[in-house]
């Protein structure tokens, strides 16, 4: 077996014997180029419009003041009155009557009554459980003679008839190179201070506005909006309605009303205590201690029971000669190494030409999509222009390089004849 070889790449470093370049990416692609001043759009000054303001709004011209006499109130004639006196029968005493109540006697709790029967003391669980005497069941533990063989034990493995032990050739040890210091003399200018040099430009100018106040020279209006439309009116006083001086009536006042009439007083008779029973009446004969438990569990003379002897079972007389069952019955047997599964580590190789044709570029060959005219009608894409709708409730479209019509009702039979797919 030859070693494998190593993938690791050789670590000497590349050389040329060509100068070295300074042509970087930056120099080759950014080209330096005349840097000229920004265009600022300089600002308008200001000019005052000729003539005066016109201070009427269309609120002035709209809403003008107008004089209205205040509102008069108005007076109510009241609640009316019948003057005769109400007679009639109300509902709640025709529906809600007071009718007599019977008092319900009470019921006398019941007496126990012991039973006249004597106890038996015999239990369901003593009546539907019962013992009954079942044979110990087998046992499946199979039987412990072996099988033993005289042959002599095989030591061969797959391993010892397989990987056979070969010699390691010396690992070869390359020698290393002494370093050698540069001939020329060391540059310290680097790309950034040859290419980024200092630049000397204006001070940006500020875009903020000027802050200075408007000032004019003419007088302060001091007439206003509201000095000129609210102005002072002479108002009046609002007239005050006085209400009527009360006056007593006539006769005395009758204190009856419906509930002292219906509602009268009646004397309150004192509720009867209901006193609950004096509980079970006690057998005065003598207490029966007898229970299940005494009487179906006693004591009764258990003796412990002996192993009994196995069938058949007859002990040996004679010595033991130290070889057990396990050794006189599994002898080894010489088994041949199981055959590796392990592929063989050669590829195969064709001398045929590489044939690249798969399923999908044999199968799936390129079609082209007609795509429906009717999908892309009303988009931006359609070359159709809609003209109108039939009574039926279709749509008609005519071709966009038709010379179009204004709007009016066209007939099915004027309409070119397109596509079946183009009726909506």
């Amino acid at each position: 077996m030859q070693p494998r070889e190593s993938c690791k790449p050789d670590p000497s470093a590349l050389r040329s014997e060509e100068p070295l370049s300074d042509k970087t990416t930056f120099r080759s692609d950014y080209i330096k180029h005349p840097v000229d001043k920004p265009y600022s759009h300089p600002y308008e000054q200001y000019k005052r419009p000729v003539g005066e303001i016109d201070g009427v709004t269309s609120y002035n011209k709209d809403f003008t003041a107008k004089h209205a006499p205040p509102a008069q109130l108005i007076k109510h004639s009241g609640q009316r009155h019948i003057p005769t006196k109400f007679e009639g029968e109300p509902t709640y005493k025709v529906d809600y009557k007071k009718w007599p109540l019977e008092r319900i006697p009470q019921k006398a709790p019941d007496c126990w009554v012991p039973p006249t029967q004597p106890f038996e003391g015999q239990s369901t669980f003593t009546s539907d459980y019962r013992k009954y005497h079942e044979p110990p069941r087998t046992s499946l533990r199979p039987n412990q003679a072996t099988h033993m063989s005289d042959a002599p034990f095989d030591g061969n493995t797959g391993y010892r008839d397989d990987y056979i032990r070969h010699q390691i050739p010396l690992k070869h040890i390359k020698d290393k190179e002494c370093y050698k210091a540069p001939n020329v003399k060391f540059d310290g200018m680097t790309t950034i201070n040859r290419d980024f040099t200092k630049k000397e430009g204006l001070k940006t100018e500020s875009c903020k506005s000027n802050s200075e106040a408007f000032q004019s020279g003419a007088p302060l209006d001091d007439l206003t909006t509201f000095k000129n439309d609210y102005r002072q009116w002479n108002g009046e006083r609002p007239f005050v309605h006085q209400p009527d001086v009360y006056v007593k009536p006539e006769g005395e006042i009758d204190h009856n009303t419906t509930n002292r009439i219906n509602y009268k007083q009646h004397p309150m008779q004192r509720v009867a205590l209901v006193k609950p029973g004096e509980g079970r009446v006690m057998n005065p004969g003598t207490f029966d201690g007898l229970t299940s438990y005494k009487n179906d569990f006693k004591k009764w003379g258990v003796n412990r029971e002996m192993p009994k002897p196995r069938e058949g079972w007859v002990p040996s007389n004679q010595p033991f000669e130290g070889c057990p069952t396990y050794k006189a019955h599994y002898i080894t047997h010489s088994i041949a190494p199981p055959k590796s599964m392990r592929p063989t580590a050669a590829a195969l190789n064709s001398g045929a030409p590489f044939d690249d044709a798969t399923m999908y570029r044999t199968e799936f060959t390129k079609k082209e999509a007609n795509i429906c005219e009717a999908a892309l009608l009303e988009t931006g894409v359609s070359k159709y222009t809609f003209v109108e709708m039939d009574n039926r409730g279709h749509k008609q479209y005519k071709p966009m390089w038709e010379k179009t019509t204004p709007l009016r009702r066209v007939s099915s039979a004027t309409i070119p004849k397109i596509p079946a797919t183009m009726v909506a």
